[in-house]
């Protein structure tokens, strides 16, 4: 069976980002890039989040290996951001090396992850802000399940600092279909699934400006 809960911290950043921006939907106190960055926690000090451990030939129904590090290091790809537009509501979209370096050495995601990018757009006045994750899957990693699993550890993470997980839906935006997890607290996330590789992009978003659902929507193909 797969499990939701042995996963990395470094996915976790999400959740704390949200707490350190203010989670409810109103304007919210003005934050740096820099500011929230530093929100990111280090692997022994948070919960995990992150996606179900799949080796490339595991079937939706095995279980989770209990070792260590899976591997050698994830590599950065900056080129996964290429699908991304460059502005999310007139703000830039800007890579986050420090974060995609705590990410590199996690065990779940070396089990799972071809290559990976972390991007944030923000808006420092407000408060508003997409956080993007994209992690480029290892061959015949994805399934239904896995993505299922995927989403519910990822929301879980994300909403525990913005008053829990209160629902989850689906949607077509951009003709894509899309995931969404609602955060009591106002915050959402967003779960998209590239393929040809199989890339699954998830952003958190904080704000009455809606920028996950702008960056969702200008993904480019």
């Amino acid at each position: 069976m797969i499990t939701a809960r042995r996963w990395s911290a470094g996915l976790l950043v999400v959740g704390l980002l949200v707490g350190g921006c203010s989670a409810n939907l109103s304007p919210a106190p003005a934050v740096s890039a820099a500011a929230a960055t530093a929100f990111a926690p280090s692997p022994a000090a948070t919960p995990s989040v992150a996606a179900p451990s799949a080796s490339p030939v595991a079937s939706a129904g095995s279980s989770p290996s209990a070792s260590g590090s899976a591997g050698p290091a994830i590599p950065i790809d900056p080129l996964l951001l290429a699908i991304l537009p460059v502005t999310v509501g007139g703000q830039p979209i800007s890579e986050m090396p420090d974060i995609e370096t705590n990410l590199m050495t996690d065990p779940d995601l070396q089990t799972n992850a071809a290559s990976l990018a972390v991007a944030l757009g923000i808006n420092s006045a407000t408060g508003d802000f997409a956080y993007v994750a994209i992690i480029q899957l290892k061959p015949l990693v994805f399934s239904d399940a896995w993505y299922t699993s995927w989403r519910q550890s990822y929301d879980e993470g994300a909403c525990s600092q913005s008053s829990g997980l209160k629902s989850t839906s689906s949607t077509t935006i951009a003709g894509r279909r899309v995931f969404v997890g609602h955060c009591a607290g106002g915050a959402l996330t967003y779960h998209v699934h590239l393929t040809g590789p199989d890339r699954v992009v998830s952003i958190t978003s904080v704000g009455s400006a809606g920028f996950g659902a702008l960056v969702v929507g200008a993904l480019k193909p």
